[in-house]
């Protein structure tokens, strides 16, 4: 894996852990010193998580972890509402029996790290499904767009849970399978919007 890859992954999962705060200033030099690396990958991670909305490079004045307000994640959810459940449409159109099976696949792996309590694999888990769903929409501009989406909206899974009795994300990913691996792209969307939906049941209340 490149450098600037490991930095991107460590720096975001401390910023999704609170081991890096919203407000909270970094130091280049710290993250140098803790990750084993040099300035050059930690500045292009640095780079790309501004771009993503979880960071903020003030010039002269450093870089700062990003605070996301209420209405942030609202408008998140109201964008991934429009674009998701389009995706996941094109995506049943050219579903083929390899999309099935690593769909399945990352659906046992996060059934697993639920059982395990493993917050920050199941979430890694969820944003691969959702990845490999939009990739094979074979609309990169609009899967790239979906990415970023998901990666700024990722954070909700570290705030605590306000309903409690919603279904697992994994019960909801595997109904969604089910409809794609009938081919019933109509179902496939309705059930993505309500999956999308779930989560400010969820996490915003």
């Amino acid at each position: 894996m490149p450098l600037a890859d490991k930095a991107y992954i460590a720096i975001k999962k401390m910023i999704l852990t609170h081991q890096l705060t919203p407000g909270e200033h970094i130091n280049v030099a710290i993250l140098c010193e803790t990750l084993s690396l040099g300035r050059s990958p930690i500045h292009l991670a640095i780079h790309r998580l501004d771009r993503e909305g979880l960071v903020e490079i003030l010039p002269r004045k450093g870089i700062l972890v990003k605070a996301e307000t209420l209405d942030g994640f609202l408008d998140l959810i109201a964008s991934r509402q429009l674009v998701e459940p389009y995706l996941t449409g094109l995506a049943v159109e050219h579903s083929t029996p390899e999309l099935l099976s690593k769909l399945k696949q990352l659906i046992e792996a996060g059934k697993e790290r639920h059982r395990n309590n493993d917050r920050y694999g199941a979430m890694e888990i969820d944003r691969l499904f959702h990845q490999t769903l939009y990739e094979a929409a074979n609309n990169k501009l609009l899967a790239n767009f979906a990415a970023q989406l998901l990666d700024r909206s990722v954070r909700l899974w570290f705030r605590p849970l306000t309903d409690r009795s919603e279904p697992a994300n994994t019960d909801e990913l595997e109904r969604l399978y089910a409809e794609i691996e009938r081919g019933d792209k109509k179902a496939a969307i309705q059930r993505m919007q309500e999956h999308i939906g779930s989560i400010q049941q969820k996490y915003l209340g």
